[in-house]
């Protein structure tokens, strides 16, 4: 039998920052568990074949094992990936290793990574799969692979069986890839494009099924749209109906994001709730009609956004929303504005973000044009959950951004807001079918889904977190029905809030021009 090459699949972990505005990545308990399984890495291992001797590493729940034999080490980076991501590839280099990156960032962005590795992938990865597994096995790997947009039709199973699937709570699928708007912000268009392509329905039966096979109760569909396409969410959410809680099945809950036009087709959200799509993100950014214009984010425009957020949830489906700071068009006033917002929204669980501009995106190539972008902050300032960006504001400063952002966080963590909006949530949402109810039988968890109860034990040691506890407890009482909803926005919430004030305590807060005038001391928490 020929000689097996080995190789070691990295995803690389996180950089987060000194003043994090979310660290939601990771369960933070005595072992580290990641909320959402890497499907990057298990993705490029489907490609390679029995020529190869496979080990995965997704370095945000063990650390890199550089006395690892493997004669190449390949690394799948995103922007928030990139600081680990050089500093991994730098060490295996200097010990005379193979090094090969690829990925979203190092797609967009290849002359960043030139020098950096012995081999870069440009592009998605399947349609040039076979052509780099046979050259790095024959010996005669090329610098640059330029993959172009794959057919998802002839996609692969990922490798979930060489992941630590008891560290990660949700599995993942992927139905499509690309999404049709043209937000300026948004990097993700750049790298897979506005013509979204879909997986085939039966294709992701199969994975699902084999999440489910490998313990996975709660599970991310990491499309980019999950709802654009209509005839095809139909089609999918059929087949997801037929198969979840049925002939013997566990119930799943499924995750996934979407836009907020969602809400005006009760079709689709009704067979959303009856599939088990339990969760949605949707990017509603503000309620600022400026600055979604500017942002080009043109399905928020002309609705009201708080309606058709509680739609949603009264339709059955738990939403997390994302805001962000620092449009043009943002003043002082925007960060109470958008805590106003934010607390008027039936969603318990808010990202907020500053606005940066990613490489590659129309926002980018204006604000250079403008001069408006700073060339000397390096990666770890915009990733992670910095409040950081990378650009000149036009109505403040840097500094007060980034205070402001900070502000606005504590200040919709504050447990009294958190609690109000628990109630809000629980005041809406309606239950999920009963079949889709059932408890899950302890023998077919993964170990990862017993950490957010032990998120939850550990909250109750924190006086905040306890007060928080008493009170979804206090709603579960009353509404029994959708108990599993809220236990999972309460664990989820409990980790990030104190996770941040982890973060806070540890690190000293590098922003020093606050605004104390505009943000009142009743709700800087």
């Amino acid at each position: 039998m020929a000689t097996r090459m080995n190789v070691y699949i990295i995803a690389p972990g996180l950089m987060f920052s000194r003043d994090a505005l979310a660290s939601d990545q990771v369960l933070h308990l005595d072992r580290t568990y990641a909320f959402v399984a890497a499907a990057g890495i298990t993705t490029v291992a489907a490609f390679f074949d029995e020529r190869f001797k496979l080990r995965l590493c997704d370095e945000l729940i063990e650390p890199v094992d550089f006395d690892d034999p493997a004669d190449v080490i390949c690394l799948s980076i995103n922007v928030a990936q990139v600081t680990c991501g050089l500093e991994i590839a730098r060490r295996f280099r200097a010990m005379g290793r193979t090094v090969v990156m690829g990925g979203a960032h190092v797609s967009l962005a290849p002359e960043l990574f030139e020098g950096e590795a012995d081999c870069l992938v440009v592009g998605e990865f399947e349609p040039v799969a076979r052509q780099f597994v046979d050259d790095l096995y024959a010996g005669r790997l090329a610098e640059r692979y330029q993959g172009g947009r794959a057919d998802l039709a002839t996609s692969r199973p990922p490798r979930w069986d060489l992941y630590p699937n008891d560290r990660a709570i949700c599995g993942v699928v992927q139905t499509s890839r690309g999404c049709p708007f043209d937000c300026e912000f948004c990097d993700v268009i750049q790298y897979v494009g506005r013509v979204q392509r879909h997986k085939p329905v039966l294709a992701v039966l199969t994975e699902v099924q084999l999440l489910y096979d490998h313990g996975y109760r709660n599970v991310n569909i990491s499309d980019d749209n999950f709802t654009v396409y209509r005839q095809r969410t139909h089609a999918l959410l059929d087949a997801l109906i037929a198969w979840n809680g049925r002939d013997g099945r566990d119930p799943v809950q499924f995750h996934t994001q979407a836009s907020i036009d969602l809400a005006r087709d009760e079709d689709v959200l009704a067979k959303c709730a009856a599939a088990g799509v339990r969760q949605i993100f949707v990017g509603l950014e503000t309620n600022d009609e400026g600055a979604l214009k500017e942002a080009r984010k043109r399905q928020n425009l002309h609705q009201n956004l708080v309606e058709q957020c509680q739609r949603i949830v009264s339709a059955g489906i738990s939403l997390d929303a994302g805001l962000m700071v620092g449009f043009d068009s943002d003043d002082l006033g925007c960060f109470e504005r958008q805590f106003d917002f934010g607390m008027a929204l039936p969603a318990v669980n808010l990202r907020v973000a500053v606005l940066i501009a990613p490489i590659a995106t129309p926002l980018y190539a204006r604000l250079k044009a403008q001069g408006r972008l700073l060339d000397d902050v390096g990666h770890e300032a915009v990733s992670g959950g910095s409040p950081w960006t990378n650009m000149r504001p036009l109505n403040m400063t840097r500094e007060q951004l980034a205070e402001g952002a900070l502000w606005l966080v504590d200040a919709l963590m504050r447990p009294d807001n958190v609690v109000r909006r628990f109630e809000h949530l629980a005041s809406l949402l309606k239950p999920a079918p009963e079949h889709l109810r059932r408890p899950v039988r302890r023998k077919f968890r993964n170990a990862g889904a017993s950490a957010s109860l032990n998120v939850i034990l550990k909250g109750m040691k924190d006086p905040g977190g306890s007060r928080v506890i008493e009170a979804v407890n206090a709603l579960t009482k009353s509404r029994p029905e959708i108990a599993q909803d809220l236990s999972s926005a309460l664990a989820i919430y409990l980790n990030s809030y104190m996770s941040i004030r982890t973060l806070r305590q540890a690190r000293p807060r590098q922003v020093t021009d606050a605004l104390p005038a505009r943000f009142p001391a009743s709700l800087s928490g």
